[in-house]
């Protein structure tokens, strides 16, 4: 069966690996230049290359599942345990981690988030800036060879067997409705509408060469800011200090009202100076990107949402189901990948 994937992040590569290695014809279609989704890492050109996670920093679940994941990254190179607590900024002060919160392994990348996804998408046919911008029910029965076709924004056509949409509900629920003819569609789009996301800012900050600090991240009980990363603890510099920055979702949301993007990064640094003392506003370099769609405010109670027709099979995956993290992308696409195993045999 040729199923396309809609979306390379890690709910999508997790289930198009589990379907390729059962012998499916996997095609993914990324907007984007890269893999991994949230998993991301850009590149910093300075004197050296600059490798920094603006996106999720860390890996972290309890599920048997996600362990025996974490394990395989584990024994491929590409993740190492990080820290089992985080410090916590609250009434002017940084504690060295937050008080009722539960220790747990959180793991980071050496070589930076998207490494996570090379590693699972390279076996995997993947186009990468190729939106979809829609999708044609073209009919389910056993002699249509191809019951959808996928419309990507370049004027490409993409006939498949089955679709799995593996991005935020709303870019999910607005695939479905270029084909909210069918009824099943319909449904879904039912179940979508409730699911909101935070937004949030995430500032990439470097310092050059400077004594360490002792701490690996911090939350943040702040207006402007949620959560500081010390990827030097990640990675070596060569003794510089580079910081990703998150905002609130309140912050975020500024941006799309602001006149000057730019203003917004200002502020951000100097609350970042009251928080970590003066040289934090004054770095040697600075850039910023903005997650529409950071976290979703709530989750549906089930693992992935599809329609009730086998002859074209359709199904939604993501860190909307059961949960809002990234263990949460994982088992979603985990679960409908060896589901569909199991039907589609």
């Amino acid at each position: 069966m040729k199923i396309g994937i809609i979306g390379a992040g890690l709910s999508g590569l997790v289930a198009g690996r589990i379907l390729a290695r059962a012998g499916h014809d996997i095609v993914v279609f990324e907007k984007s230049r890269g893999y991994g989704g949230r998993m991301a890492t850009r590149r910093v050109e300075r004197d050296e290359m600059i490798r920094v996670d603006h996106g999720a920093p860390y890996l972290t679940g309890t599920s048997d599942a996600f362990q025996s994941f974490l394990e395989e990254m584990q024994e491929a190179g590409l993740v190492t345990l990080w820290n089992d607590h985080f410090s916590y900024f609250t009434d002017g002060r940084i504690l060295p981690e937050m008080p009722g919160r539960e220790r747990v392994p959180h793991y980071m990348a050496p070589g930076g988030m998207i490494s996570i996804g090379k590693y699972l998408g390279r076996t995997l046919d993947i186009y990468f800036e190729e939106k979809v911008g829609g999708i044609t029910h073209i009919g389910g029965s056993r002699i249509t060879k191809s019951p959808w076709m996928l419309n990507s924004t370049s004027i490409n056509v993409f006939g498949v067997d089955a679709v799995i949409i593996a991005t935020p509900a709303i870019q999910a629920y607005g695939l479905i409705s270029t084909a909210q003819d069918e009824f099943d569609l319909r449904k879904m789009i039912s179940v979508l509408d409730d699911i909101s996301y935070t937004s949030a800012i995430s500032l990439l900050a470097g310092y050059g060469e400077r004594n360490p600090v002792d701490w690996k991240a911090i939350y943040c009980d702040n207006p402007v800011v949620s959560w500081i990363c010390n990827e030097s603890s990640k990675r070596d510099f060569s003794g510089d200090m580079n910081l990703v920055v998150h905002s609130t979702d309140k912050f975020a949301k500024k941006l799309a009202e602001a006149d000057d993007p730019v203003a917004l990064n200002v502020r951000m640094l100097m609350e970042l100076g009251q928080i970590l003392g003066p040289w934090a506003a004054r770095p040697e370099w600075h850039q910023s990107h903005l997650w529409r769609y950071h976290l979703p405010r709530k989750s549906l109670d089930m693992p992935y949402l599809e329609s009730e027709d086998e002859l074209a099979p359709i199904a939604l995956i993501g860190d909307y189901f059961q949960g809002r993290s990234m263990e949460a992308a994982y088992l979603s696409g985990y679960k409908l990948g060896t589901d569909w195993v199991e039907k589609f045999s």
